[in-house]
């Protein structure tokens, strides 16, 4: 058996300002770096954590970071991880956004499973490349309890995979805290079980929700 444990990134500069950032590398913000450290200490003493790889976006990297330096781990970055390219959205409020391409972001907020940001991803090339990194990961190793950072879109992108729900049903599915706990665990019978999901009970009420992907 193999444990995953997905970390949603903690608060982001841009998460605060209500921003779609996608790729956009932005910084925790201050209250991001605070869940951080409230995520390691959860961590540290409720799991003997073998691995750790992240997105190499630094929001990612940086909530597992603190982690992998208390328990010499280097963090391996994994790119395919990384949050949905949002294209022409990046950068962009929700109200900018729904002025300037109101179609694609009424399909994102009505059917997100179908949609494509503009000039940037589809939901569905985010699953498939995020569900090939996490099969690689749990290839690479047998046995251990690997801590694993990550994004919104792509955590929820793969919580349809483990639970067998498509895409056109994503719709249903909530989107995580920031710095929150998914444990996943892939079973010697090759089927995947949900542990604990987006489990933000130790952030001490400092917790921040996301609405339709900012």
């Amino acid at each position: 058996m193999v444990s995953l444990i997905c970390v949603r990134h903690g608060q982001s500069r841009a998460n605060e300002r209500k921003i779609f950032t996608g790729q956009t590398d932005v910084p925790l913000s201050v209250l991001g770096e605070r869940q951080a450290e409230r995520l390691a200490e959860f961590l540290l003493a409720n799991y003997r954590i073998d691995a750790v790889c992240s997105s190499d976006l630094r929001r990612a990297y940086d909530t597992v970071a603190p982690v992998a330096a208390a328990l010499g781990i280097t963090v391996r970055k994994v790119p395919a991880l990384r949050e949905i390219c949002g294209g022409a959205w990046e950068e962009k409020t929700a109200e900018e956004i729904a002025r300037l391409f109101p179609d694609d972001y009424r399909l994102w907020r009505e059917d997100i499973g179908e949609c494509r940001c503009t000039g940037g991803e589809s939901v569905a090339e985010v699953q498939a490349r995020a569900v090939a990194a996490v099969r690689a990961i749990v290839s690479e190793n047998e046995g251990k309890t690997v801590l694993v950072g990550a994004h919104a879109c792509v955590l929820r992108t793969l919580q349809c995979f483990w639970q067998h729900i498509p895409l056109s049903r994503m719709k249903e599915i909530a989107w995580v805290p920031n710095a929150s706990v998914t444990q996943v665990d892939y079973q010697t019978d090759g089927t995947w079980r949900i542990v604990r999901l987006g489990d933000v009970s130790f952030q001490q009420g400092e917790v921040t929700r996301i609405s339709q992907g900012f």
